[in-house]
């Protein structure tokens, strides 16, 4: 069986980890900075994630592209000129901008590539009428290099920027996440959180991808819940739920003479309950109005 040696490199964009081929068995260990073939013909300067480690070869692994080497002085020298560099290109770019009249456009970041002979540059943009070709040109034309305008989201955008979140924490895209997963407005009903913007989005402006991390189990726990607004029978009388504590298991309930009452999971019945036709019906098989 052929084995391949694998090594995982990170980037500053689009931020996540690839996988190299290292063919020729560089000594390399994590934070190390290398040079890779990139996903075009440059060259890219990335991070070392995970160290070399041997596996069994895979079909896909023949398509993998290689570490090239470690990085030297002048690979480094051209990550700080590109630090420097951006400050100059956004002023450029905004004063482009405004030339143009269009609005929501922004540079988000831009990196140097290929030792310095290509831009790559990332962009937000809300219209669909910014020219990214036009401007692409004049930064190409101004700056005597290869530019390459690269559209991103939000999220990325974000990313970038860093931050705390409401938990006190480091945002997770600027951490840990590699892929964002889908967000639903569901998710954060199923969790009883506030559908008020402030509370669901995050510095995006989209809805919190920390809804997503224990949805599964705000759904398990609830299944066993009535939902909020349906009749219940509870050791008080007659009611209508009105909130759910999901992790505790605890119901509120608006009772019939108009108080609100608390109550365990167990100690509340569903007044309807499913028929063999798919009919609701109370507990004397009557049929819910």
């Amino acid at each position: 069986m052929a084995h391949v040696e694998i090594v995982r490199v990170k980037f500053r964009w689009p931020g996540k980890i690839f996988e190299f081929r290292n063919p020729q068995n560089l000594a390399l260990k994590r934070n190390d900075r290398v040079v890779v073939e990139g996903f075009g013909r440059e060259t890219l300067v990335g991070i070392v994630s995970v160290a070399p480690r041997i596996r069994e070869k895979r079909k896909e692994d023949d398509g993998l592209p290689c570490v090239v080497r470690h990085a030297e002085t002048e690979d480094l020298q051209f990550l700080n000129k590109s630090d420097e560099f951006r400050s100059e290109l956004k002023r450029f770019f905004e004063t482009r901008i405004r030339a143009r009249e269009v609005t929501g456009v922004k540079l988000v970041d831009c990196e140097l590539v290929d030792q310095g002979r290509k831009l790559i540059i990332y962009y937000s943009s809300e219209s669909r009428e910014f020219d990214y070709r036009g401007t692409g040109k004049e930064i190409a034309q101004k700056y005597g290099l290869r530019a390459d305008m690269r559209h991103v989201g939000v999220r990325d955008a974000a990313r970038l920027a860093g931050g705390i979140g409401r938990c006190g924490l480091s945002t997770c895209c600027s951490t840990w996440i590699s892929d964002f997963s889908p967000v639903t407005i569901k998710m954060a009903k199923d969790q009883g959180v506030s559908l008020e913007p402030e509370s669901v989005n995050g510095q995006c402006g989209r809805l919190l991808c920390c809804l997503g991390y224990e949805h599964e189990n705000y759904v398990a726990l609830g299944a066993s819940l009535p939902k909020v607004g349906k009749a219940v029978i509870t050791p008080k009388g007659d009611g209508r739920v009105t909130k759910l504590d999901v992790m505790k298991g605890l119901v509120s309930v608006r009772l019939e003479d108009g108080n609100f009452e608390i109550f365990k999971g167990l100690e509340v019945k569903r007044k309807f309950a499913p028929r063999a036709d798919g009919k609701a019906q109370d507990d004397h098989g009557e049929g819910e109005d």
